[in-house]
This record gives structure tokens, C-alpha cells and sequence, in this order.
């Protein structure tokens, strides 16, 4: 009796971790306050869905130039937080700093603006497996009429939302340029979709 339900714990923890075996490799990169002493990242799935949680702090992260950090999943979409690995669960604590996010995609976080578009090109080494990220560019920012998209990655499509993550506008993408004349001075992002149905989001000022 004991073999067989050892043996069906085994075949279901075979099934359910199956599920994880081929999803991406994706790297997050974090550029902490200068005042951290300690940099750590956790990662909980959004897609796939699963009951299994990580919780703070997570994983020390790898330090890597000009005061970034990075770590390294495996996910489709997934919640991600970055923080000074001072957690102590059960209980308020105000040494506990963090910073967090929903992700399709690898992210580079700074802890002074937010996800940016625009890494250091340390972080890009031909060494190293991110050169494999698409690196994707907008300017002006802010901007009045048009936004100039430049990029290492064919983009198909694209949506804008606002700040909420209300839909604005979806339309296909052709050249480098999205008119955006006609939306209100704000907020905006840009999501930006390419045919191997990969997602990049940047940030833009509608003056």
C-alpha cells in the first residue's frame, strides 16, 4: 500500500512540475538604492497558474555592472519583487524595502524610474545570455506628435494604454513611427508585439 501511493505522489509530482519543464528562460535585472547592502529577487507565476508560492526574500541576486543585479527565471508571466532580503514574516517590518512588478518579458528595473527601455550596454556583453534581449528605444520622451520606435526585434502590432492599463488604441505596426497626436497630455505605454508573439512595454509623456 505504502509503494503505491508513493508511486502515485510520484507520478503526480511528475505532472505538475512537467508543466514548468519547457517555459523560457527570462532575466530580470534591478539596480538598487546605493544605500542596500543586500539585493535579493522572488518570482511567483502568473502564467502558469500554480498554488505554489516563493516568498520574500527569495533569491540573492547576482551582481552585475554599474550597480545592477540580475536573476533568472523561468516563466511566461509572473509576479517579480525585488528586495534588501531583510523579510520577517508574520510580523510589520519597516527595514523591509521592496519593489514590484507583473512581467511577460525580461525587465530591467531601476529602483529611481521604474522598468526602462534603455539599459547599459554593460549589461548587453556578447558573454552574456542577454544579448539575446531585445533592446527597444523611444524618443522623443516626452513626446508631442510621434513616437520613433528603434529596436533589434521586428515588431507586427502594437497597443497603447494609459497609466490604469485602460486600452487606448491597438493597431498594427508598420515603420518605426506611432502616431499618438491625438491622446492626452499623460501617461502612456506602449505595447509592442512581434510575430513570434513576444511582448516589449515602454513607457512614454504625451506633452
Amino acid at each position: 500500500m505504502k509503494k503505491l501511493l508513493l508511486f502515485f505522489l510520484l507520478i503526480a509530482f511528475q505532472l505538475f512540475f512537467g508543466q514548468f519543464e519547457n517555459l523560457p528562460q527570462k532575466t530580470v535585472y534591478f539596480k538598487p538604492p546605493a544605500n542596500w547592502t543586500n539585493v535579493c529577487s522572488y518570482m511567483n507565476y502568473i502564467d502558469p497558474v500554480t498554488t505554489i508560492d516563493f516568498f520574500p526574500p527569495g533569491n540573492q541576486m547576482t551582481a552585475g555592472c554599474e550597480g545592477w543585479y540580475k536573476a533568472t527565471y523561468a516563466f511566461n508571466k509572473a509576479y517579480v519583487e525585488f528586495n534588501n532580503c531583510n523579510y520577517i514574516g508574520g510580523s510589520p517590518n519597516t527595514n523591509y524595502l521592496y519593489y514590484a512588478l507583473e512581467t511577460e518579458t525580461n525587465i530591467f528595473y531601476d529602483y529611481s524610474s521604474g522598468p526602462i527601455s534603455n539599459p547599459p550596454a554593460c549589461l548587453l556583453a556578447v558573454n552574456d545570455h542577454s544579448k539575446k534581449i531585445a533592446v527597444v528605444k523611444i524618443f522623443p520622451n516626452p513626446v508631442q506628435d510621434y513616437v520613433n520606435i528603434e529596436s533589434n526585434k521586428n515588431f507586427i502590432a502594437y497597443e497603447i494604454m494609459d497609466e490604469s492599463g485602460k486600452l487606448i488604441l491597438s493597431k498594427d505596426f508598420k515603420g518605426s513611427k506611432i502616431d499618438i497626436s491625438n491622446l492626452k497630455t499623460g501617461v502612456y505605454f506602449i505595447k509592442l508585439k512581434s510575430l513570434s508573439n513576444e511582448t516589449n512595454i515602454v513607457k512614454f509623456i504625451k506633452k
